[in-house]
């Protein structure tokens, strides 16, 4: 069953740039693990210090490996200070 993860990021103002770096190598090398099927963000057209994830998974195991992958632990540590809030996550299947 594949599962989707959605997380609003938000950027301290003067931090995008940051933000967009530090979430440009994340998808890169989370792309390549096993069972990603799509990985990317976005950018909100309302408040550009709000990036929307969102994410494929070909299993919920495929996504849980991917929360102890080398990349994203830096990359969190690399967001923590320049988040004005923390992430909002929400992970789920498809329903309709």
């Amino acid at each position: 069953m594949k599962i989707y993860t959605i997380a609003i990021l938000k950027a301290k103002d003067g931090s995008q740039e940051q933000m967009i770096s530090s979430l440009t190598k994340l998808a890169q090398a989370s792309r390549s693990e096993q069972g990603s099927l799509d990985y990317g963000f976005y950018q909100s057209q309302e408040d550009p210090n709000t990036i929307i994830s969102f994410e494929e998974w070909q299993a919920p195991d495929a996504e849980a490996a991917h929360w102890q992958t080398p990349h994203l632990q830096a990359a969190l540590t690399e967001l923590e200070p320049i988040l004005a809030e923390a992430p909002v996550i929400y992970r789920g299947p498809k329903i309709i």
